[in-house]
């Protein structure tokens, strides 16, 4: 017996050891990492382990009396009401998931977890984000106070708390986009009713090691391919802007300068296109000079020039004046800053656009047709003025109208055809208009147009179908509260145009038959002759199509091609300089990015 209870002691005792053990080494990551500098990670502090005894890190237990997670949030830099609500939401969710435990910090050193959200959050430019919206400072700073101060595990939970705060809210903006405010003045803007999963919760969660906290937050990006161009391409730009002085100086010039002209600026502008459109000159490019300073405008440079205007979207003819130089003095770093604002706008779309659907590129002035997610048409289209914005929606396309009316909305009555009344009674008389005043047919020679009573919204006006019909000879429907549809146009030299914001704010396209035709080319006898007769008629006629296809009118003002050109094209409607200021800081500008 006493042996046996020898032998006993003997396999406890050995037990206890081995549990010792595997107790530490479960606990060796959560110790204080510090960086491997040789590769690029978080390795353990060797002589932390030669010191004895090893103090075990450990999680500590949120006191849940204390921290009833209704009224935690701290100070989250923003202004948002959207945002501390959202996330307040995610911070009580994940803490009752971790059981309501510290993630980041243990109660006498950092987790390895810790060192991997700040250098995720110290680099959120790569993102298209900027630093300071998450209290690295301040956090850094606390945590050196927390832990050389020895204060007590409430200021540790507190600052675990905060850190978790910072964690959703930057992954918030990494989903949802940091921008709420997307309409600029009377310009319509309107974001889609998405529902945003709380994902970024699950995934810390479960998050243990850094490399899956990692795996993790490159989910939240958009799958979307542009997303990734895009990224690159943000990427080089702020690589362009830090290799450039900052005191380039701007390029004037004195008119317009043509092929084979001499000009002082030239030089400057080689210097600025060497970094991105110009090939490299052989040594002695010019045989007048052989200098690469020379102010000769020679055939290399006008090539390089016409590929620039080519992809900003004006006319690639070769001469530099306002349009081509204002995109030349648009530095690098201002550009970084629409590619971050263009990346933010993909947070903002469907995640998918289904099978078959239409999109209205508006800065670009293209319509693309997409069958199974294959572009299957494109033409150009002509968008609303500056002052009369198109609006910026999701729609459902749903029926055709050939030969339409057009009923004049009462802004152009009141702004278009009084005045030429006033001057002209007579001015309609033979211009295919029906007048109406309180819904009673009238002749509008007799009616007192110079009277102080008049008031627009007394009058219905409609222009019956014909060649000179406002909209053309066929509408494309979507039933929205805007009354902005597709339609044809009788002025079609306004597409050979290469700024072409200039309707009143519905889309009119280029090659109107053609878009008909394809959308009812699987609805029986739709014929291209019954559709020229139809559109062609006295009568109006609407078609309900079988096959619905989404309309996605969109504002993009950056994207990359398939052959990997980085396309820039004008902020006709300010839209980017009104996102950009809730992007990043006005008074920061560009730099913001570049965390100067």
């Amino acid at each position: 017996m006493k042996r046996f209870l020898q032998r006993l002691s003997k396999f406890l005792i050995w037990c206890f050891c081995i549990g010792v053990f595997i107790s530490c080494s479960r606990n060796l990551s959560k110790l204080s990492p510090v960086k491997n500098e040789s590769f690029g990670m978080y390795a353990i502090d060797s002589s932390a382990l030669q010191a004895s005894p090893i103090p075990v890190a450990k999680s500590i237990i949120i006191d849940t009396l204390k921290y009833s997670f209704n009224n935690t949030i701290s100070s989250l830099l923003t202004k948002s009401p959207y945002y501390n609500e959202r996330v307040q939401e995610k911070v009580n969710k994940f803490y009752e998931a971790n059981a309501f435990q510290t993630q980041w910090l243990f109660d006498n050193a950092p987790s390895s977890l810790y060192y991997t959200i700040m250098d995720v959050l110290k680099n959120a430019v790569q993102y298209g984000l900027i630093p300071q919206d998450y209290d690295v400072t301040r956090i850094e700073e606390s945590l050196h106070s927390v832990y050389k101060n020895k204060t007590s595990i409430t200021d540790i939970v507190d600052l675990d708390i905060h850190i978790t705060e910072m964690y959703f809210l930057f992954t918030t903006h990494l989903l949802e986009g940091k921008v709420r405010n997307v309409g600029n003045r009377k310009n319509v803007w309107m974001r889609l009713n998405r529902d945003y999963p709380m994902t970024d919760v699950a995934i810390l969660a479960q998050t243990e090691k850094p490399d899956q906290l990692l795996e993790g937050l490159s989910k939240l990006q958009p799958s979307n391919e542009q997303y990734s161009r895009l990224q690159k391409a943000f990427d080089l730009y702020l690589l362009l802007d830090e290799s450039t002085p900052q005191d380039f100086p701007d390029i004037t010039v004195n008119g317009k300068i043509k092929p084979e002209e001499r000009n002082t600026a030239i030089p400057l502008i080689r210097k600025k296109l060497s970094l991105t459109d110009l090939k490299v000159y052989p040594m002695k490019f010019d045989s007048t000079t052989g200098s690469l300073d020379s102010v000769y405008y020679d055939e290399t440079l006008v090539d390089a020039i016409k590929f620039f205007q080519w992809r900003h979207g004006l006319e690639p003819d070769g001469i530099i004046g306002d349009k081509t130089l204002k995109f030349l003095n648009q530095s690098f770093g201002e550009k970084a800053d629409v590619i971050a604002l263009n990346m933010e706008r993909m947070r903002w779309l469907p995640e998918g656009y289904g099978e078959n659907y239409i999109t209205i590129n508006v800065p670009e002035y293209k319509l693309r047709v997409y069958e199974n997610q294959k572009q299957e048409l494109e033409m150009k289209v002509i968008v609303g003025a500056s002052n009369k914005a198109t609006p910026i929606f999701s729609d459902e396309l749903e029926h055709i109208v050939f030969s339409p009316t057009w009923t004049v909305p009462v802004s152009i009555i009141k702004e278009e055809i009084i005045p030429r009344l006033k001057e002209n009674p007579e001015y309609y008389s033979n211009k295919n208009y029906t007048f109406y005043k309180n819904e009673v047919e009238i002749d509008p020679v007799y009616e007192d147009w110079n009277s102080d009573s008049i008031n627009p919204y007394q009058y219905r006006i409609v222009q019956n179908p014909g060649s000179d019909n406002s909209l053309g000879l066929v509408k494309f429907v979507m039933p929205n509260n805007m009354s902005v549809y597709l339609h044809d146009t009788p002025n079609h030299r306004l597409f050979s145009k290469e700024y072409r914001a200039l309707s009143h704010g519905c889309v009119r396209l280029d090659e109107p038959a053609r878009f008909a035709e394809y959308l009812l080319r699987d609805q029986k006898g739709w014929t291209s002759d019954r559709i020229s007769k139809a559109m062609n008629d006295s009568i109006p006629l609407t078609i309900h199509l079988k096959k619905r296809y989404q309309v996605h009118i969109e504002y993009r003002t950056v994207w990359v091609d398939d052959n990997g050109v980085v396309n820039f094209r004008e902020d006709i409607y300010g839209h980017d300089k009104m996102q950009l200021t809730q992007l990043r800081p006005a008074e920061n500008a560009s730099s913001t990015f570049l965390g100067m």
